[in-house]
């Protein structure tokens, strides 16, 4: 069964780049992925600083710093895999393979520079995410990567994207240890 879902094409999904929370929340939503419990999972820490192995640079570079990331995990009984449309790794990804090449933390010297992980719902995310992409635009107002083509996200919800991202002790989500994520304890 993982074989049938490890042939799925980005492509064939609706992306665009930089905007990584909206490409999760049209995902959410992918007739393909019925049958499957799903949770979007937010990467972050308090510095909004988190490194990320076998993600696609321009640069080329081994080490990829996010100040942020979104990713679907999908998850039937004996198959969890994560959708990550950054990553160069198999799309999708087993969540054991994803962790471990991913998240290779021997270099981070402080806890503080370590991953964390909200995990919101599908169902929630869907309902309740709002994005206007203000994050996504320079101080003058000039997008800093272009947006997607479809419209913005939400407008009466009650989980802003910027509140996401708080990964401070007062955050309103509980925020997880990579290691709570590997043993599936969100």
């Amino acid at each position: 069964m993982l074989l049938l879902w490890q042939q799925m094409k980005i492509k064939e999904f609706k992306y665009s780049e930089n905007f990584c929370e909206e490409n999760i929340w049209h995902l959410c939503q992918n007739p393909e992925l019925e049958g499957f419990t799903k949770k979007v999972l937010i990467i972050s820490n308090s510095n909004r600083n988190c490194s990320f192995r076998f993600q696609k640079s321009p640069n080329g570079d081994e080490l990829v710093w996010w100040d942020y990331h979104v990713i679907l995990l999908a998850t039937k009984p004996e198959l969890q895999l994560i959708y990550d449309f950054d990553s160069t790794l198999e799309f999708p990804s087993s969540l054991k393979n994803y962790l471990e090449a991913t998240f290779q933390t021997e270099h981070i010297q402080e806890d503080k520079d370590l991953p964390g992980f909200k995990s919101i719902g599908s169902e929630d995310f869907i309902h309740s995410f709002i994005s206007d992409r203000g994050h996504m635009k320079d101080e003058q107002g000039n997008w800093l990567s272009s947006p997607p083509k479809w419209p913005t996200i939400g407008n009466n919800g009650n989980l802003p994207l910027p509140g996401l991202l708080d990964f401070s002790e007062t955050s309103k989500e509980r925020i997880f240890s990579l290691a709570e994520i590997y043993l599936g304890e969100n």
